[in-house]
């Protein structure tokens, strides 16, 4: 990554204008929303709970502390009365309903759009020998236990009915110039053809052609690699645990950088014979060692295997400090699931768990739009900036707008500012123990189910 700036001030004025307008299309209701409604073909009625209030009820209730329906109501009812306009019921039971009308395709379009959004905005100076790297890792969420959502993703197998809770696994692609999320792909936790880099294989083809992909030791896996490179998609990713790398084979590049071939293994299971017929039989892919030294740690080597096999354009160098920089995806699914409360879901029903899940990604977009202005406008490195500190930032500003308050532009230049001084600090190899000071509740592990409880209880009473 270059440290200097080379858009012109005026492509620089260009990208604040689009995510200034990203970020207030969706902190407030636009029209935007209903065009997207039209182009998927979902009909509606114009009532006081139309998809574009329904939709931006439901974004800014994931970016709150607080994710319940009846605060996203009364948000609703606080702008109405600020508008002139008559306060409407404070059941959520209306607003419930209209997002179970809502189809999960607008979501998934919403999500496409802020990060395209998201990539109109990135500078140069962000990208690696000029290419855009996106980086790839899994999570697992869990969410209310209802029966549809234990149906389409089982809890746990070692634990009882009623004990645990539903548990699926999911994939992020992330970019690594912007952090915003572009796919994003969601199956049970446990089961065939549920691991990440079968999910992967699900979004793959929406990678576009020419991109970077980085990745864990995981996903090194020749299917990935011949898959990537068919799609012409270069993978960066920690050799498979489990291949043996002997550096006194190959063709030699330099020390510790060779190019060898992988042949094709025998057909899995889960791939059909047509499909195994369009993978080439042998593919050529780079390894290359180096050494991670650190005052007060001990030094570890490190084994990648790449499809950029051309030593002098990606120096090992070079490919070893992209490399170094994978953690940024563990940050980013870190601010879903922490910041932004994504690690235990609410809602009761498969289709509105995806359509959840969705509406934080979009949210997550949006506090990286800002961060992404705040960026440009100060000349700064998005990385260098505090998620939660501008996400926090936003929910307040949020609140004036909403209102109607006026001076725009003043409060979103102000916000920006906040923004730019809300930084992370430099730490470079901290390391902490996975400890708490605070003492948890002792109390005791459900073993069986709540309601048999409070019958048995009952009758003793």
């Amino acid at each position: 990554m270059r440290n200097q700036f080379t858009d012109s001030p005026t492509d620089v004025q260009s990208k604040l204008r689009s995510a200034k307008s990203l970020c207030l299309d969706l902190l407030l209701p636009k029209a935007e929303i209903l065009d997207i409604c039209d182009q998927i073909g979902h009909e509606y009625r114009d009532r006081i709970y139309n998809p574009m209030i329904v939709v931006w009820m439901f974004i800014t209730q994931v970016l709150s502390k607080d994710h319940s329906c009846q605060q996203a109501v009364t948000r609703l009812n606080a702008r109405r009365v600020a508008h002139g306009l008559a306060k409407v019921s404070s059941l959520t039971t209306a607003y419930c309903k209209a997002r179970c009308r809502l189809p999960e395709e607008l979501f998934e379009q919403l999500l496409a759009w802020t990060s395209c959004r998201c990539e109109q905005v990135t500078n140069e100076s962000w990208l690696f020998h000029d290419r855009i790297v996106e980086m790839v890792d899994g999570w697992t969420v869990m969410m209310a236990d209802s029966d549809e959502n234990q149906k389409e993703y089982p809890q746990m197998t070692g634990q009882k009915r009623g004990c645990g809770f539903p548990i699926a696994r999911m994939i992020g692609v992330f970019s690594l110039a912007t952090g915003a999320i572009n796919h994003t792909a969601i199956g049970p936790y446990k089961g065939k053809q549920t691991g990440e880099t079968s999910l992967l294989r699900t979004v793959i083809d929406r990678i576009l052609p020419g991109r970077i992909l980085l990745a864990d030791r995981y996903y090194a896996n020749f299917w990935l690699l011949a898959a990537g490179e068919m799609r012409g998609i270069d993978l960066v990713a920690r050799a498979h645990h489990l291949r043996k790398v002997d550096f006194r084979r190959g063709l030699k590049q330099g020390y510790l950088d060779q190019v060898v071939g992988y042949l094709k293994p025998q057909r899995p299971k889960w791939m059909s014979e047509e499909e195994y017929a369009k993978f080439p039989s042998l593919i050529l892919v780079r390894h290359l060692k180096y050494k991670v030294e650190q005052k007060g740690f001990r030094s570890r080597e490190i084994t990648l295997a790449t499809t950029l096999l051309k030593a002098e354009a990606y120096p090992a160098e070079d490919l070893a400090s992209l490399y170094g920089r994978r953690w940024n995806v563990e940050l980013h699914i870190r601010s879903l699931k922490t910041q932004m409360q994504m690690d235990h879901l609410r809602c009761k029903s498969p289709q509105m768990v995806r359509k959840e899940i969705h509406c934080h990604m979009i949210g997550y977009n949006l506090v990286r739009a800002a961060m992404l202005a705040s960026a440009l406008k100060f000349k700064m490195n998005p990385s260098q900036l505090s998620f939660t500190g501008a996400m926090q930032a936003i929910e307040e500003f949020a609140s004036s707008l909403r209102v109607g308050a006026g001076r725009r532009d003043q409060q979103w230049d102000s916000l920006l500012e906040i923004i730019s001084e809300l930084r992370v600090g430099n730490r470079p190899g901290q390391q902490e123990k996975r400890e708490i000071k605070r003492r948890p509740k002792t109390y005791r592990l459900m073993t069986c189910p709540r309601n048999p409880n409070r019958n048995r209880y009952a009758t003793a009473a």
